[in-house]
C-alpha cells in the first residue's frame, strides 16, 4: 500500500501508481472539488476502477474532516484553510449537508450488477474498504419471497410485492424495521449474493432492509439505470444532497438516456387495460352480493369507489376510440409528429398535465387492488398492462422538464404512430385477424441524451462523473450528453508498443478486397475470402480469438456458408469454433466451453456479434483473447424508423446550434463506437498483449481511423497485400510470446492488474529444485517427470518462443539465487506444481544442453551477497536501493528485457561511473538470459554520463 498527495489530497493506492492513474486521479479530484462536470477516458487496463474509488473516497474523507473541522474551529485559520483547500468549493452552501444532517456520498454507477461485484472486489483491496458502503437492486435481485421470486416478469413482481407489503402479509418486509440493522449493517463489503444471505439468515426483506439504509452510506453502488430513469429513481426513492455522481462504463449512459425518457403503449395493451377495469367491476359486484350472506367474508382492502372504476373504464374506452382514429399516411403507414402531440391525443379522453398526476396515483391504487386479489397468469397479463399504462403517462409527464414547459416537450421528444406489430402468431379467426391489423401503437421516443442528464443536475448533484474506457471521439459524447462538461481525460495506455499489433488488411489471400459492406454480404467469392482470411490467422494466433459481426443474419450467413465448403473444416483443424447464441440463457455455457477449449485444446475461435454481450462484461483477458478479428461497421439499422427520426431530430437541431452533431455523424459514430468496445477485449491488464486486426478497408480511411479510440490510433498498420499483414502478425506472435510472460489462464487476479506468469513460475520451481540438491541426476528426473507440462505449457507459444523459454531452464541457477536473496521470505519448492495444461500438441523430445554448475551453492551465493553488499553501498539512499531490488526481483519473476531496460534508465536517468560499474556486475549474472542480444546492446551502450 502506497499513499502521495494530489491536489492536497492525501491519496492511499494498493500500489504505486502508474503516471496515467495518477492524471487519472488529478482529473476526477478536479471534478469534485470544483463541482465541475468530466468526461474521462482511460483505456481498459489502466487502472480506472481503482482510480476511481481512491480518488473520490479520499476526497469524501477531506470533505468529511473539512465540515468537521468548520464546526470545531469557525474562524478561519491555517488547518481549515488547508482542509477547505482539499475538500474543494461549496457547490451549494445550503444544503442539507453542509449543516448537521450528512455530507455528500459518492453514487457509483455501473451498467450492469455483474461488474459492479467487480467494483466492489477492488474496493476491498483498498485503505477505504472500512467506510459505509451500500448497493441498490432490484426486486429480480434481492426479493427473497418464495410467492413473489417464481414469478417470470418484473412487472408482475412489483404488483405481488406491493400488494403484500401494503397489506401486510410478507413477514420478510415486516421485519424490516425490527431487524435491518442486524442484517445489513456490518463491518466489511457486502454485494447483492451477501444481502440476500444475510436476508434469509435474519428472515428480513433485502429489497427495502438496503433501501432503507442507502442515505446513511458513504459510496452507494447501483446499475446506471436506476440513477438515469426517472421513473426507477422515484419507485427506489432515490434522492440526491449535493452528492457526486460516477456512471462507470459509461459509453452507453447515452442510449440508456433516451430509452429511460422513451414509452409506447399498444392497442392491446388498452384492450387488456379495459378488461383488467370490467374484472375489478365484477369483482366488486361480488362483494356487493355477499354483504348479504351468512358466512364472514373478507374484503380486499382499496382506496377507491365504485364510481372511480366506472370512471376509469369509460376513460380507456375513450382513449381506445382516440387511438383507433388516428390517420395513417397511406404509403408508410405510420404518421411523425411533434412531441407535443401525444397531449393532444390524451386530451381526447379528458387526461391533461394538470390532472394526469392523479390519475397516475389511481392507476397505482388500482393496480395495488388487482395484485392482491388473483394470481392467475391472465389476470397478470392484464394487471402488467395496467401497470404500463401508468407508466406511460408517468413519462409523457416527466416530459415537460422539472420546470413543467411543455416547450420540452416538442425540443426533446417526437411522437410516431404505427401499426402494431404483433407478438404471437394470430390464430385462422378472419374476424379477429381484421381487427387486429386495425391496431395500432403509440411511440413517445426521447432523442436527446441531454434532457435526462440535465434532469439529473437539477436534482441537487454537485456534479457528474462520465468515465469510459471507449467513449472517443470526446467532442462527440460531449455534444450528446448535452451538460456543460468542463474537464476532459483522454489517457494514454499503460502498454509497450510491443505488446499490441494493430493491422487494417485491405484484401484477402485471394487478393480480393475485404469491403463487408451490405451489397458484398451476398457475394460468394467474397464470403469465401473472409473464411480463408479466418483460415490463415487461425493458425498463427495463440489461444483464443473473438471474431465481431456487424448483425446475426450476417453471421448466420457467413456459418452457412463456410460450413458448406472447406473452410469450417479448415478452421477447425486449427482451433474450436463456437458461436454466440442470441438466446443469452445459454450465453455461459458456450463462453465456458470456450475456455476450455481455449485451456485444454489447441485454442479456439469465438464469432460473436458487437453490441451483443460478448462485447462487454466478460472476462478475455490473456490467453482468453489474444486477437479480436472486426469485421465491417457495425452501422445502425438504416432504414428502422427510431434510427431515421434520430436523423432528422440532429438536422434540425444542427441548423439551431452548429455545434450539435448532424444526424449523418451519428449514425457513422453508432458504429465506431460499437467498433471501439469490441477492440477494448484484447488488452485488458498491463501485462496482456495481443493482436486487432481490422478485415475491412475502410478503416484505413483517415475519417474512419480517426473515429477510433485514441491509444489504439499510433499502432494501426495499413497492408494492401494480406500476406505481408500475415507476416507481420506472426512475427509479432513469435517475438511477443518469446518476451511477454505466459500468464495464469484462469486466475482471480484483480481486472486491474496483470495476471501473474505461470509457466515461467514452473520452470523456475524445477531449477530450484536442482539448487536444493545439487544433483543434475535428480534435475534430470524431475524434469523427465514434468516434461509433458513442460511440452504442453508452451503450445501457444510459437515453437522459438518454446524453446526459448526451455532453454532458459538451463541458465536459470545465478539469478534464481538472486531472486532468492532479494525475496524476504524463505525460498518455498513447489515439488508438484499446479500448473495446468494449455493445449495438446505433437510431441517434442526436449534435450536439454549441457550444464555446467558452481562446485557449491556457497559459492554462487557469496558471490551475490558481495555484488549486492557493493549495490548497498553504492546505491547509498535506500529509497534508491529498494527501487533497484524491486526492478531486478520484477525482471527474474516476469522476463521482461523492455521494462527492466526502461526502468534502469528511469531509475538511474544520469549514470556515474559507480553506477555504471553496478550495471556490468549485474550483467554478469544475466549474460545467459534469453533474449540476452538485448540486454547485451544495452550494457555495451552503457557509459557516464557528462
Amino acid at each position: 500500500m502506497t499513499s502521495f498527495e494530489c491536489r492536497g489530497v492525501l491519496v492511499d493506492f494498493p500500489y504505486e501508481p502508474y503516471e496515467v492513474q495518477k492524471r487519472y486521479i488529478e482529473k476526477v479530484l478536479e471534478c469534485l472539488q470544483n463541482g465541475h462536470n468530466g468526461v474521462l477516458e482511460s483505456p481498459t487496463g489502466t487502472g480506472k476502477t481503482l482510480s476511481l474509488l481512491c480518488s473520490s473516497l479520499a476526497w469524501l474523507l477531506a470533505k468529511k474532516a473539512a465540515i468537521q473541522a468548520n464546526r470545531m474551529c469557525p474562524t478561519e485559520s491555517n488547518l481549515t484553510i488547508s482542509i477547505n483547500t482539499a475538500a474543494g468549493v461549496d457547490k451549494n452552501p445550503n444544503s442539507a449537508w453542509n449543516g448537521v444532517i450528512r455530507p455528500p456520498r459518492i453514487i457509483y454507477g455501473s451498467r450492469t450488477h455483474t461488474q459492479l461485484n467487480q467494483v466492489m472486489k477492488e474496493l476491498r483491496r483498498t485503505n477505504y474498504k472500512h467506510m459505509k458502503v451500500g448497493i441498490i437492486g432490484s426486486r429480480d435481485q434481492l426479493c427473497i419471497h418464495p410467492e413473489v421470486t417464481k414469478e417470470a416478469t418484473s412487472s408482475v413482481k412489483i404488483a405481488l410485492c406491493r400488494a403484500k407489503v401494503s397489506t401486510r402479509t410478507c413477514q420478510f418486509y415486516n421485519n424490516v424495521e425490527l431487524k435491518s440493522k442486524d442484517a445489513f449493517v456490518e463491518n466489511g463489503i457486502a454485494d447483492i449474493e451477501d444481502l440476500v444471505n444475510k436476508g434469509k439468515k435474519f428472515n428480513c426483506c433485502p429489497y427495502y432492509g438496503s433501501r432503507e439504509l442507502q442515505k446513511d452510506v458513504d459510496i452507494l453502488f447501483t446499475p446506471y439505470n436506476y440513477i438515469i430513469d426517472p421513473r426507477t429513481r422515484k419507485a427506489q426513492d432515490i434522492q440526491f444532497s449535493d452528492d457526486v455522481i460516477i456512471l462507470d462504463e459509461g459509453h452507453n449512459v447515452e442510449k440508456m438516456c433516451e430509452e429511460s425518457c422513451s414509452v409506447d403503449i399498444s392497442s392491446t395493451d388498452i384492450a387488456l387495460c379495459i378488461d383488467a377495469v370490467t374484472d375489478i367491476m365484477k369483482q366488486l359486484y361480488d362483494e356487493k352480493n355477499t354483504e348479504f350472506s351468512t358466512e364472514p367474508i373478507q374484503l380486499k382492502p382499496r382506496e377507491f369507489s365504485d364510481d372511480d372504476i366506472c370512471v376509469l373504464k369509460a376513460l380507456f374506452l375513450e382513449i381506445e376510440k382516440v387511438i383507433d382514429g388516428i390517420e395513417l399516411t397511406n404509403s408508410t403507414n405510420d404518421k411523425k409528429m411533434e412531441g407535443s402531440y401525444i397531449f393532444k391525443l390524451l386530451q381526447g379522453a379528458d387526461i391533461t398535465p394538470s390532472n394526469m398526476s392523479k390519475f397516475i396515483s389511481f392507476l397505482s391504487s388500482v393496480t395495488l387492488y388487482m395484485s392482491s386479489s388473483n394470481s392467475n397468469a391472465p389476470h397478470q397479463a392484464k394487471e402488467a398492462c395496467l401497470y404500463k399504462f401508468q407508466q406511460f403517462l408517468e413519462c409523457v409527464l416527466q416530459s415537460l422538464g422539472t420546470n413543467g414547459d411543455p416547450k420540452n416537450t416538442d425540443k426533446y421528444f417526437r411522437t410516431y404512430i404505427q401499426l402494431e406489430q404483433s407478438k404471437y402468431k394470430p390464430k385462422n379467426d378472419s374476424i379477429k385477424l381484421k381487427e387486429f391489423k386495425k391496431g395500432k401503437t403509440l411511440n413517445f421516443w426521447c432523442f436527446s441524451p441531454g434532457f435526462g442528464m440535465r434532469d439529473l443536475l437539477d436534482r441537487n448533484v454537485r456534479c457528474i462523473i462520465l468515465t469510459s474506457g471507449t467513449l472517443s471521439p470526446l467532442a462527440a459524447t460531449i455534444s450528446e450528453i448535452g451538460i456543460p462538461v468542463k474537464v476532459q481525460l483522454q489517457n494514454a495506455h499503460v502498454i509497450k508498443n510491443s505488446q499490441v499489433c494493430v493491422s487494417v488488411i485491405k484484401s484477402g489471400p485471394s487478393n480480393k478486397p475485404l469491403i463487408c459492406n451490405y451489397t458484398s454480404r451476398n457475394n460468394s467469392d467474397f464470403l469465401t475470402s473472409l473464411g480463408q482470411t479466418l483460415v490463415n490467422f487461425s493458425r498463427i494466433i495463440p489461444g483464443g480469438t473473438l471474431v465481431f459481426f456487424p448483425s446475426y443474419p450476417f453471421l448466420d450467413q457467413c456459418v452457412n456458408h463456410w460450413q458448406g465448403c472447406n473452410i469450417w473444416a479448415s478452421i477447425t483443424k486449427n482451433k474450436s469454433i463456437f458461436v454466440e447464441p442470441k438466446n443469452k440463457d445459454v450465453l455461459n455455457s458456450v463462453i465456458e466451453e470456450y475456455y476450455k477449449a481455449i485451456q485444454e485444446n489447441k485454442g479456439a475461435i469465438l464469432l460473436a456479434v458487437y453490441r451483443g454481450k460478448v462485447s462487454e462484461g466478460l472476462d478475455f483477458s490473456d490467453w482468453k483473447a489474444r486477437a479480436v478479428i472486426i469485421l465491417g461497421l457495425p452501422y445502425p439499422p438504416y432504414q428502422d424508423p427510431r434510427v431515421v427520426m434520430k436523423r432528422e431530430y440532429l438536422d434540425e437541431m444542427r441548423k439551431e446550434n452548429s455545434q450539435c452533431l448532424s444526424g449523418q455523424e451519428w449514425y457513422k459514430l453508432e458504429a465506431i463506437k460499437a467498433v471501439n468496445q469490441a477492440m477494448g477485449r484484447v488488452i485488458r491488464h498491463i501485462g496482456d498483449w495481443g493482436s486487432i486486426i481490422f478485415c475491412d478497408e475502410r478503416y484505413a480511411s483517415f475519417n474512419i481511423k480517426s473515429q477510433l479510440s485514441a491509444w489504439l490510433q499510433p499502432h494501426i498498420k495499413i497492408y494492401d497485400q494480406f500476406s505481408i499483414a500475415y507476416r507481420e502478425n506472426m512475427k509479432f506472435f513469435k517475438e511477443t510470446g518469446a518476451i511477454m510472460p505466459s500468464a495464469v489462464l484462469f486466475s482471480n487476479a484483480s481486472f486491474d492488474e496483470p495476471a501473474q506468469a505461470t509457466v515461467l513460475r514452473s520452470i523456475e520451481t524445477v531449477k530450484r529444485k536442482v539448487l536444493e540438491d545439487g544433483t543434475i541426476k535428480l534435475y534430470e528426473g524431475y524434469c523427465s517427470k514434468n516434461e509433458n507440462k513442460i511440452e504442453k505449457t508452451n503450445t501457444l507459444i510459437s515453437s522459438s518462443s518454446s524453446n526459448s523459454i526451455l532453454e532458459s531452464v538451463d541458465n536459470f541457477e545465478e539469478h534464481t539465487i538472486i531472486n532468492t536473496i532479494l525475496e524476504s521470505q524463505p525460498l518455498k519448492i513447489d515439488v508438484t506444481s499446479d500448473l495446468k495444461p494449455l493445449a495438446k500438441k505433437r510431441k517434442l523430445k526436449i534435450i536439454p544442453n549441457k550444464i555446467e554448475y558452481p562446485k557449491t551453492i556457497e559459492d554462487s551465493k557469496s558471490k551475490i551477497l558481495s555484488f549486492m553488499n557493493n549495490v548497498r553501498t553504492v546505491l547509498n539512499e535506500e529509497n534508491t536501493y529498494t527501487n533497484f531490488v524491486r526492478i531486478v526481483r520484477k525482471y527474474i519473476t516476469e522476463k521482461n528485457v523492455i521494462e527492466l531496460i526502461e526502468s534502469l534508465d528511469k531509475l538511474f536517468p544520469k549514470k556515474s561511473q559507480e553506477i555504471i560499474s553496478v550495471l556490468l556486475d549485474l550483467k554478469k549474472f544475466l549474460n545467459n538470459e534469453p533474449n540476452n542480444q538485448l540486454l547485451s546492446e544495452y550494457f555495451d551502450r552503457l557509459s557516464p554520463d557528462v
